[in-house]
């Protein structure tokens, strides 16, 4: 079976959750003939560094490459030849419903209704573009978490097409003996990626203040951009500012970040899935989730868990964890077996099988 990913994830992010996703599948594809998935082998003109380490894109050579419309007249222009069986879209650009061809499944991929579930957070529209007219149009819906089709169907209905349920892996970089990166303190608590909104990090900051946490234990905070003013002043305001550190690393690093980390933690109100739970727990790090959306799919038992936005609560599990060595090694025992339960080569076959099936009807 002939399928076609397109290229608007690839072309919108330099990194990022849902561009890792489809490099994914694509490895697992191209290393496994007997999942029955023949892909396109000439390469992607892109920025996108995932796939650009992974050997499946190339930068086009000259200065205007970095531009998104050059990056997709270019691809056009080298991937037109061939009928696929399916195409997978992998972003929501009404632009691409007309590149479908006739006679092809189309399917997509919906990564979370958190727009939807808070517009008052998207003051200049839904990220999410045309996510509604592409559900619509699909043949084939995949959604990465039983919650995040509930959140779907709540939503905009039961569409016509099937919703094949795909959940998401851990790549092996992320192990328990990963090597800890020179420049992170000794002792800390672990923040991952984007910090504003229903990210609640401000909840993660007052429950870490409010912690009778021993003085070299630190806050560290892995990308997500420079803080702002307001982050700022929330630090300051509550004395954390001396113990607050971010940095910008890559995989690599995040790996030894996450093993030597006192705890994870995601305060996150929602999430679609919340691949940076798999990737801590992979590590062999402690973590503590919010008890809403995808997190208890993802952490299961071996995650601890705090009603959204409560700081005593959050504030409370926190010091038990740092306060006992048998906790925080239970808890990396039991998440190393739920991180076990997840993996690429499962969420590739599960996605073929689903082109398979809908190939078929």
């Amino acid at each position: 079976m002939k399928v076609v990913f397109d290229d608007q994830i690839f072309l919108m992010q330099p990194r990022g959750g849902i561009s890792r996703y489809f490099v994914e599948l694509m490895r697992a594809y191209r290393s496994d003939a007997a999942m029955g998935v023949e892909l396109d082998t000439r390469p992607l003109w892109t920025r996108n560094h995932h796939l650009l380490d992974a050997g499946m894109g190339r930068r086009l050579p000259t200065g205007w490459g970095q531009r998104r419309r050059v990056l997709r007249a270019a691809n056009r222009f080298h991937r037109t030849r061939g009928r696929p069986n399916v195409v997978h879209h992998t972003y929501f650009d009404r632009n691409y419903l007309r590149s479908g061809k006739p006679d092809s499944i189309r399917a997509v991929t919906v990564y979370d209704m958190i727009p939807e579930i808070y517009p008052e957070m998207f003051p200049d529209g839904n990220p999410h573009m045309d996510k509604r007219a592409f559900v619509e149009r699909a043949d084939l819906i995949f959604c990465i978490s039983e919650a995040t089709k509930g959140d779907l169907v709540r939503i905009y209905g039961q569409p016509e097409a099937p919703i094949v349920v795909t959940p998401l892996g851990v790549e092996g970089t992320f192990r328990p003996d990963a090597s800890q990166w020179h420049g992170l303190p000794e002792r800390y608590v672990l923040f991952v990626g984007n910090r504003g909104g229903y990210k609640d990090f401000a909840v993660l900051a007052e429950a870490f203040a409010n912690c009778a946490f021993p003085a070299d234990i630190s806050l560290l905070v892995v990308g997500g951009g420079p803080f702002g003013t307001g982050e700022e002043r929330l630090l300051g305001n509550l004395g954390l500012s001396p113990r607050t550190h971010r940095v910008e690393i890559g995989d690599a690093e995040l790996a030894g970040a996450y093993a030597h980390a006192l705890c994870y933690v995601f305060p996150s109100r929602h999430e679609g899935f919340g691949l940076p739970t798999l990737e801590a727990m992979a590590s062999g790090c402690p973590t503590i989730l919010a008890a809403t959306s995808s997190h208890p799919e993802v952490g299961g038992d071996a995650a601890l868990y705090f009603p959204p936005g409560d700081v005593y609560e959050l504030s409370r599990l926190l010091g038990e964890l740092e306060a006992s060595p048998e906790r925080r090694a239970e808890r990396r025992a039991a998440g190393l077996l739920q991180a076990a339960a997840f993996s690429w080569q499962d969420t590739a076959r599960r996605t073929a099988a689903a082109y398979h099936d809908a190939r078929t009807v």
